[in-house]
């Protein structure tokens, strides 16, 4: 079903993918996935085929489309469904928790068909030649693009390109059952076959970037995930890109201490799983406080190629996020019949964009040979709990402006909601008194001053752009005290 390129690379031949394409454009289902045998070399991905799904297609809309006014930042959404045959994987020797993990191909490839969401320039010209690739989040029965919804406006100024992969069998099937005129060929097997659909997305990106990029090959292809996409993400650069080197950089956001199986059944791994230093890209971990009590076992120094950012003050999901999924939701209806996820508490609202945005501008320079990111403390942890200050923020670890100048408390989880477990990850946010706040600002331009200082610390170490810089202080001057 593959031949061979001269370049060394492999690429679908007409036949069964062509059927399996056909059926796809038409909404049809497609044939259940056989498994094959099959030969590659382990330094490179199978190439797969794209194809545009129709505008007007099914219900007329990608589900999880953006709710961003993407015309006004000069953007647009394309979707894509992409195919192939991919390989399956299985770990040779001992898995430790240093991350030194082999691994090798099963020598079975199975048809798939799947779907990118992509979000590009709408002039090529703006493209700045970084592409972010994420492993769409589906621990809610559906995809959710985590990094877009943070750092969208990030991407957007800088020029990124961005393509969200439908990586996992239930963000197929959640998507076929949703609107199966527009997907009804999108069959995924297994989880199993997640790492080499993923490594393909990557190889897409470069080999058919006028149809899915409306530009030429990109020079710089990053890997991101969150949550459980980040603990798959872990294992992906332990075990998977020393053999199939996919991507030149990866950001891993908000996983635990563990990684997530690499095949299919109960697979021993260690319960800690540090990333290998031996890595030849970079790879950057950012973490919420809520990550933070989890992830500890797994702590390492930083190295020529890993990094770790703890971020104060954030939760495993926020306020900016949550205001995008319910907007989504309400008009997909695909979590909870659309209702809004509501907590007990008001969620956190603290500006981890900000670090997330610095995070990528750091992690593509790097990625392009320009120095690595700067440090970034981490928090300070008691017998696993994390150390506070009277007013009951963290102390240590990256400091964003809104918590060194502080109107609130932040913490790291929530309660209640219709959702299971959606407020855990939500965290909270506690408004100061009004007699605390005078005790800290006893004038408005006490505040001012205070939170435009902050700002200024938090852009020197690297842990907030200028844009955002600016767009910080020009709120806290806005901002009216209690």
């Amino acid at each position: 079903m593959f031949e061979r390129r001269r370049t060394g690379r492999a690429r679908p031949r007409a036949g069964a993918l062509g059927s399996v394409l056909a059926l796809a454009a038409l909404g049809l289902p497609a044939a259940p996935a056989q498994a094959t045998a099959h030969d590659t070399a382990h330094d490179t991905a199978l190439v797969p085929a794209v194809t545009e799904i129709p505008a007007g297609a099914g219900n007329g809309r990608p589900l999880g489309a953006t709710v961003a006014d993407l015309a006004a930042r000069g953007y647009e959404e394309r979707e894509f469904l992409m195919s192939g045959g991919a390989d399956t994987f299985q770990k040779t020797g001992v898995w430790t928790s240093g991350g030194q993990w082999g691994a090798r191909r099963t020598g079975v490839v199975q048809d798939y068909v799947t779907r990118l969401l992509v979000e590009r320039p709408a002039d090529p010209a703006a493209f700045n030649g970084t592409v972010v690739v994420e492993w769409l989040n589906v621990s809610f029965g559906v995809d959710l693009a985590v990094e877009w919804s943070q750092s969208y406006e990030h991407y957007t100024r800088a020029g990124y390109a961005y393509v969200g992969v439908t990586t996992q069998k239930v963000g197929a099937d959640k998507l076929r059952s949703m609107d199966p005129g527009r997907y009804g060929g999108v069959s995924l097997a297994s989880d199993a076959l997640s790492y080499s659909i993923f490594a393909q997305a990557a190889e897409a990106v470069r080999a058919n970037a006028p149809a899915l990029l409306g530009t030429g090959t990109p020079t710089t292809v990053l890997a991101a995930g969150h949550s459980q996409s980040a603990g798959r993400l872990a294992t992906f650069a332990n075990a998977i890109q020393p053999i199939v080197p996919a991507f030149d950089g990866i950001l891993i956001h908000g996983r635990g201490a563990g990684a997530a199986p690499i095949g299919e059944g109960v697979i021993s791994l260690p319960l800690t799983a540090r990333i290998r230093t031996d890595t030849a890209v970079p790879v950057l971990q950012v973490e919420s406080e809520t990550d933070v009590t989890t992830f500890a076992d797994a702590r390492q120094a930083d190295s020529a190629r890993v990094r770790t950012w703890e971020v104060a003050g954030t939760s495993h999901a926020d306020g900016y996020g949550l205001a995008q999924y319910n907007a989504q939701n309400a008009r997909d209806r695909a979590i909870n019949d659309g209702r809004p996820i509501s907590c007990d508490r008001p969620v956190n609202t603290m500006t981890w964009r900000y670090a997330s945005n610095a995070a990528y501008h750091h992690l593509d320079r790097w990625a392009r040979g320009l120095g690595a990111p700067p440090a970034g403390p981490q928090l300070g942890l008691l017998l696993g709990t994390i150390r506070r200050d009277g007013d009951g923020n963290a102390l240590g670890g990256v400091r964003l402006p809104d918590l060194d100048a502080p109107l609130a408390a932040y913490a790291p989880t929530n309660s209640g909601g219709e959702v299971t477990g959606a407020c855990l990850l939500l965290g909270v946010t506690t408004p100061l008194s009004a007699a605390r706040v005078r005790e800290l600002y006893p004038t408005r331009q006490a505040y001012v001053t205070a939170f435009t200082q902050a700002a200024g610390r938090a852009l020197a170490a690297g842990h907030l752009l200028p844009a955002d810089h600016a767009e910080a202080v020009a709120r806290a001057q806005a901002t009216p005290l209690p």
